[in-house]
């Protein structure tokens, strides 16, 4: 019980960074696009 648990723990959290991943690397591109080198330092500051 405590190992399916953990498991699922494992895998929702894994999950969970590979949407921030997404979601980082979207907002990336976006300002990049937008051209505001400052905002995007400051976010890539903000999630090192």
């Amino acid at each position: 019980m405590v190992d399916r648990l953990d498991r699922i723990v494992c895998w929702s959290t894994e999950v969970s960074i590979n949407t921030l991943e997404k979601i980082r690397f979207a907002e990336v591109e976006r300002e990049r696009r937008n051209k505001r080198p400052i905002l995007r330092y400051f976010l890539t500051m903000m999630l090192m």
